[in-house]
């Protein structure tokens, strides 16, 4: 979160109404600004579909091939997303921003590489015409620029434009899907992937302007020099692809079970139980919200105090009163974001009822919503500590809490599947985001009890340069002027070039 908290806190210190709305609405947008912006423009084009009396097979297919473009990509960039997350991080704290949109450019290469492939491989064979493989190919790679993207906006810190950039790519998608349903200039289908390529490469072209507006475009062409931070933090890489995969993973499964429906002979999809769990993870927004304006504004006030009381030579004194400072706000604002969390998953239970009778889900699907809406809960709890545990740089840690999420909904959503039957749906889910929450919980508390031996005694006594084959390849790539950003963090001496 580059760059947020110095504009939340400034809002903040006003004290005004208009102060706090606009932090809110900022972190929101910051947290869930794609997503809301993809569930905006396919809700409006699915409207235009019903004032044309589009046909239900022309409407599933369109949805789906949003939904597989979205749930893939997020697959495929997440790993690769947190790790160029920590590199970013690293190029700010040492003030080096020569190559910042070269690794822009090198990472949407790189996805958009072993994306090409994914997709050709899905394709291949299917029924769909050659234009709407095409559009849902080309709405795919848009979506990994954008998660790509998404690292840098809050280091752009230019949230107006963000939020006026979002709204004008839905309005965008929405009245080019008019167009062309209104001129029949090509199935319903494809007009509105076509309606939502458009209304997503104008996002992504406004996002790079941004992007290479504040950072300027690359000095010295390293575009690849983030290479050796896949090798050195994997953890990082499998902790963060782990927690994707578990996420969507219940609905992969179900897509295989008894609830599954075929769209056009290629995409399997659950919409009884999609469409719930969409509701239900609706009512996470506010508690992502608060938990960016908790995190900037709040605990890692705390947190930089600690350690710059380690770092400075504070005594020991300074650095114990530090250290509980610090412990209390992040058990106090876990707290407070849980106990504010509950407060809507109670609220969305009430309105669950209308809300899905509104959307025509039916009853066997409805009376999956409550257990989705605490599996939901649980897993938002689950994210915030996850979040929390990467603050700390505990990377075992970390991953050991992502595959835990991982291996408990793929053993819970397979035992479903097979044995407990579709009376088991969303329940596996419930009992796999306990069990990951529970374990998370438990990671955080041993941390917090251990804190002073993880900074002081965990920790390598030399440093050691990463050396692998993705090393040798970024070296390489870079002509052997490769910069190691996290050893000039170390030293405190930045070499620009």
């Amino acid at each position: 979160m580059a760059g947020v908290g110095f504009e939340l806190k400034k809002l903040f210190r006003a004290r005004t109404a208009t102060g706090y709305l606009k932090a809110y609405t900022y972190s929101t947008i910051i947290t869930a600004g794609p997503f809301l912006l993809l569930t905006g423009m396919v809700l409006g084009i699915q409207l235009l579909f019903a004032i044309a009396d589009v046909s239900s097979d022309e409407s599933a297919l369109f949805v789906a091939s949003v939904v597989y473009a979205f749930v893939f990509s997020q697959i495929l960039s997440s790993g690769f997303t947190m790790v160029l997350t920590r590199y970013l991080a690293d190029c700010l704290s040492v003030e080096y921003y020569e190559d910042v949109t070269g690794s822009l450019f090198g990472m949407c290469a790189l996805l958009a590489s072993i994306g090409s492939v994914i997709a050709v491989l899905f394709y291949w064979g299917t029924p769909l015409s050659t234009f709407t493989e095409a559009l849902a190919y080309t709405f795919f790679l848009e979506l990994l620029i954008i998660w790509v993207e998404s690292v840098y906006l809050t280091a752009v810190k230019k949230f107006k434009r963000l939020i006026v950039g979002f709204a004008a790519g839905a309005v965008l998608a929405i009245a080019s899907a008019f167009v062309l349903l209104a001129t029949h200039a090509t199935s319903a289908a494809n007009a509105g992937l076509l309606a939502v390529v458009i209304g997503m490469g104008f996002l992504d072209a406004a996002f790079l302007y941004h992007i290479v507006h504040h950072f300027g475009l690359p000095k010295y062409g390293y575009c690849f020099a983030f290479l050796p931070y896949l090798e050195k933090h994997w953890r990082l890489f499998v902790a963060s692809a782990s927690y994707t995969v578990g996420l969507f993973l219940p609905n992969i499964i179900i897509w295989q079970g008894p609830w599954g429906v075929e769209v056009a002979g290629t995409y399997l999809y659950a919409p009884q139980y999609d469409v719930v769990t969409f509701y239900a993870f609706l009512s996470l927004l506010p508690l992502m919200a608060l938990f960016v304006v908790a995190t900037e504004t709040r605990f890692y006030e705390k947190y930089a105090a600690y350690f710059d009381a380690i770092t400075r030579r504070g005594n020991l004194r300074e650095i114990e009163d530090a250290r509980q400072d610090l412990i209390y706000s992040l058990w106090f604002e876990l707290r407070q974001v849980a106990e504010f969390q509950m407060l809507f998953t109670l609220v969305f239970l009430a309105l669950g009822g209308y809300l899905l009778t509104f959307a025509g889900v039916d009853f066997n699907a409805s009376n999956m919503y409550g257990v989705l809406l605490f599996a939901a809960f649980f897993t938002g709890i689950y994210q915030i500590i996850f979040i929390l545990l990467t603050y700390f740089d505990i990377q075992q840690d970390v991953m050991r809490a992502g595959l835990v999420f991982l291996l408990g909904n793929l053993v819970f959503g397979l035992l479903g599947l097979w044995v407990l039957g579709v009376t088991s749906y969303g329940f596996t889910f419930f009992l796999a985001a306990g069990l990951a929450l529970f374990c998370a919980w438990s990671e955080l508390t041993h941390f917090a009890k251990r804190i002073d031996y993880c900074v002081y005694c965990a920790q390598p006594v030399f440093y050691q340069a990463p050396h692998g084959f993705l090393t040798k390849l970024a070296t390489k790539l870079c002509g052997g002027r490769l910069l190691d950003l996290e050893q000039l963090a170390d030293v405190g001496n930045v070499k620009n070039g």
